[in-house]
């Protein structure tokens, strides 16, 4: 098994301005269009500049919010040269570069005014070793392909149930999902990580090379050291039955769910994933409260567990559904119902994608104990006024497109096994991580912005936040951030920046700062104008 993908030709030593491919002329901003042509035609891939034929389609990102962002161009590159060629470009014409693949970013930090983005999609390639054991998984890879390329090795990595999202931010963040409790976090079935860094160098980390900057790669956050080429996991076998099940209760009930879920997710055996949500439904609509499940093992043993939930709460549920099927279909049937394959994308995006798109704002939290009965009250409480508000639910309201969210999913078990330190993931002590989520249409009217942030924001005081949040729902709006997110790996993060990335050309608004350049300090620097447009 190759470790990474090919690379158009040429080894490090050879990604050089002197290359017989690479012509640039290096010039002082303002970005021209003669500079950009001449990026495009030293590019094995292609480059999409502003205002040319693909752009429209080019340069969105799956959260619609951030539509009105402009990139000066979006390089679609085909391996490590093409990436060395425009980390080269952007130095010597002063731009900044983002790094894209699933473009999930909650603070459309895979976009922004006057970048080139570094789309990574074509990176997509999936090996698998002779014994199952590994597969090495390009950059660009997204859940739902890379789900069905393990399929017939009866393997998987630990990830979550979206489709799109991409494989290389997910591992960034961690990785929560629903094998989590009985394998870890995506990032913790990595091996080897392959990307090119800032200086242009193609770096190989894992435990015994680079092994500060592969402990940083585990849980530091995307867009913060290099552009990744390919990761190396280690695979985790799925051979089992996975059942899934909805338990919808009456509104009513809704406090008394939140507050027996998180005993019973907790009790459940390892093979279990649950989640807890509330969402609100139009204005003559009760909300929705409902648990749903995930359990890799025998179809039979899920009946008694549903049946002890719903004896713990002590109402009948108004709906219940189950459903048995091999692990790699769960996307699919999740989000993809009445759709052919080709239409498994994002609208917008990619061509022919059905997959809808919307503007989104979240809000996390990550709990290391249960919730008091106050915090959810407050959650009923914010999902009734939501749903009493006719500009945040309006009259012909959406269920995809309008709804304000209240997602909890568990998050113990193999999770907690490993480290605080081990990884840069520092929350290894959760029991459980909340996603609190504002849903409106895009290209709705800008007025409508602020409400929806301010209902999450508010929520999110409301139930008294740990102060520990999730990083792979990164918040723009989140004050102390770094601590949030970092915890007490923070400062060994800032000293891997430093010692890879020091004078912090990958950077955004919420970046890890390297320490060499800010010293002690640990309050972000100020973002530019255009940072903050891309927020």
């Amino acid at each position: 098994m190759n470790a990474v993908p090919a690379t158009n030709g040429g080894s490090p030593s050879s990604f050089g301005l002197g290359t017989d491919r690479l012509a640039i002329v290096l010039a002082s901003p303002p970005l021209t269009a003669d500079h950009l042509d001449r990026l495009a035609a030293a590019l094995e891939g292609r480059l999409v500049p502003a205002g040319g034929r693909e752009y429209e389609r080019a340069h969105k990102v799956w959260n619609s919010r951030f539509d009105g962002s402009r990139p000066a161009a979006i390089a679609e590159v085909v391996g490590a040269e093409d990436i060395r060629r425009v980390i080269d470009f952007a130095r010597g014409n002063d731009v900044r570069v983002v790094v894209r693949n699933g473009g999930h970013s909650f603070g459309g930090y895979s976009s922004g005014d006057g970048v080139i983005v570094i789309d990574v999609s074509r990176l997509n390639t999936i090996e698998v070793s002779a014994d199952a054991s590994r597969a090495c998984i390009g950059a660009g890879a997204t859940l739902l392909p890379t789900y069905q390329a393990l399929s017939p090795h009866k393997r998987a990595i630990p990830a979550g149930v979206c489709p799109t999202v991409g494989i290389t931010g997910l591992t960034a963040g961690g990785g929560l999902g629903v094998l989590g409790r009985l394998y870890g976090l995506t990032c913790d079935s990595l091996t080897e990580v392959e990307l090119v860094d800032a200086e242009g160098k193609l770096l190989r980390a894992n435990d015994e090379e680079n092994a500060d900057l592969f402990w940083a790669l585990r849980g530091g956050g995307g867009g913060n050291f290099g552009v990744v080429v390919a990761l190396t996991f280690r695979l985790v076998p799925v051979d089992m039955p996975f059942t899934h099940s909805v338990i919808e209760f009456p509104w009513a009930a809704a406090e008394r769910v939140v507050s027996c879920w998180q005993e019973w997710a907790h009790a459940a055996p390892r093979e279990l994933w649950s989640g807890a949500m509330l969402e609100t439904r139009g204005r003559a609509e009760e909300p929705c409260v409902r648990v749903e499940s995930f359990y890799g093992g025998n179809p039979d043993d899920v009946p008694e567990l549903v049946d002890d939930l719903v004896a713990a709460v002590e109402v009948q549920p108004t709906a219940t559904t189950a459903s048995t099927s091999e692990f790699a279909t769960i996307p699919s049937r999740m989000y993809c119902e009445d759709l052919r394959p080709e239409e498994w994308h994002t609208e917008d995006v990619h061509p022919g994608g059905k997959l809808p798109r919307f503007a989104y704002y979240a809000k996390s939290d990550v709990a290391s104990r249960p919730w008091p009965p106050a915090a959810g009250a407050a959650l009923v409480t914010a999902i009734e006024e939501r749903r009493g508000d006719p500009l945040l639910t309006p009259s012909d309201f959406d269920r995809q497109r309008d709804a304000g969210r209240i997602f909890i999913e568990i998050a113990d078990g193999a999770i907690g096994s490993v480290a605080a330190d081990a990884t840069a993931f520092p929350h290894r002590d959760a029991l459980f991580v909340s996603q609190l989520e504002s849903r409106w249409r895009k290209g709705s009217p800008p007025e409508l912005e602020g409400p929806n942030i301010a209902w999450a924001c508010e929520l999110y005081s409301a139930l008294g936040p740990s102060g520990s949040c999730y990083l792979g729902y990164i918040d723009p709006e989140l004050a102390d951030w770094e601590q949030a997110y970092y915890g007490a790996n923070l400062p060994r993060l800032r000293r891997v920046k430093a010692t890879y990335d020091p004078d912090n050309f990958f950077r955004f608004a919420k970046s890890i700062p390297p320490s060499a350049q800010r010293g002690p300090a640990t309050e972000p620097a100020p973002a530019s104008k255009a940072e903050r447009n891309a927020m």
